[in-house]
């Protein structure tokens, strides 16, 4: 097939939305397909077409709006068999709706209603929610792609789009990187290199948004469990200072990591004992899966998409609120090496349910049943 990919940006530098293009097109040309990327700024690759899209600059209102005008002039006259799109634009036969939807987006971060009709109006998302209205109203693509079910019942309850316009297809795991087995070898380095015991609890929380993924709220529960041997390292890329002064307040300065952003993440996944993501919503946090195939039960939230795959109590818990005496409760249920084991071993054997090889299968067999008119 000849197909083509959208995003803004085609690099390994940004998010897991440009990661997952780069692995889609990857693994597409591997099948022996003919792939074209439709992207504004790249990273150099013999084995594709790059289409540089024009976008004007100055504001993210105007970005958002002339990529996805441009984009469309563009697919246009560029002879595809399929084309997927991981940004909002106006013309695609597939949406991936990867980072969920604004007006959830919107409810779970301003609670206020005034306040969060007053945000709705901002330039930015009235662009971002015009664009979501062609796509999913006005029939700006055959098949939204998501991937939990959270999402998809958000797209319904919101947009009241048809449920079987709607495919539910779960991140992949690249389970040679992330496995059990690398406890072995780096599990003592990191520790000794952070001056942590190995009879002290070690939580992992990864984000580069503490406030929308619960890092407060984590920090609240560890007050609570203040008697316990625990430590937590914070990987990622946001402000600190509030969680840090907090922290420092309360008498739990030695307690808590500050690390930054981490190439090597697996390293510290196989240093930690528990991973903990106590978000306010996530569409499907990728780490949930990549810490269960590393061995470690997950703490997460049912507005976490991932938490489809976490059976409570099998593979790790899944909170019911945002309410730290909850999480406490949970991280104290594992306090014992061998509860842990026993979960992060039931993980790691869920989480190789979800290989690169499965998801590109079910990929392909998307794009099959689109070029054959599965969906109207």
């Amino acid at each position: 097939m000849k197909i083509g990919l959208v995003s803004k940006q085609y690099t390994l530098k940004k998010g897991g939305l440009e990661k997952y293009t780069i692995f889609l097109s990857r693994e597409l040309v591997h099948a022996g397909h003919e792939v074209h990327v439709f992207t504004n700024n790249w990273q150099a690759n013999a084995d594709i077409t790059i289409h540089q899209v024009p976008m004007i600059p100055f504001s993210l209102p105007l970005k958002n709006l002339s990529f996805a005008y441009f984009s469309k002039q563009l697919l246009k006259k560029t002879e595809l068999d399929i084309v997927h799109s991981m940004e909002r634009i106006l013309y695609q036969d597939i949406y991936r709706a990867s980072d969920g939807i604004i007006p959830v987006h919107l409810e779970q971060r301003y609670s206020n209603p005034t306040i969060r009709w007053f945000k709705s109006i901002g330039p930015r998302r009235l662009a971002l929610t015009y664009l979501e209205k062609k796509i999913f109203l006005d029939k700006g693509c055959k098949i939204v792609m998501a991937n939990s079910h959270l999402v998809k019942r958000h797209i319904i309850q919101y947009y009241h789009v048809h449920p079987k316009r709607i495919k539910v297809i779960y991140n992949a795991i690249n389970t040679s990187i992330f496995r059990p087995d690398i406890r072995k070898e780096y599990r003592n380095r990191i520790r000794k290199m952070h001056g942590i015991d190995e009879k002290e609890i070690l939580l992992l929380f990864i984000s580069n948004d503490h406030k929308r993924k619960g890092l407060m709220n984590l920090l609240k529960a560890i007050h609570q469990l203040e008697k316990r041997d625990i430590k937590v390292m914070v990987l990622g890329k946001d402000t600190e200072k509030p969680y840090t002064q907090w922290a420092e307040k309360n008498l739990l300065g030695g307690k808590i990591l500050f690390l930054g952003q981490k190439e090597d993440v697996q390293r510290y996944y196989a240093a930690a004992d528990i991973f903990v993501l106590p978000t306010r919503y996530d569409a499907f946090a990728n780490v949930c899966l990549e810490a269960m195939a590393c061995g470690l039960p997950v703490i997460t939230t049912r507005n976490n998409g991932a938490s489809e795959l976490i059976q409570d109590g099998e593979h790790g818990f899944v909170l019911k609120g945002q309410e730290p005496d909850e999480l406490a409760r949970r991280i104290e249920a594992l306090r014992f090496p061998k509860a842990r084991t026993c979960m992060g071993e039931k993980a790691a054997k869920k989480a190789k349910d979800f290989s690169m090889e499965k998801h590109i299968s079910e990929v392909l067999n998307l794009y099959d049943q689109v070029r054959g008119q599965g969906y109207a």
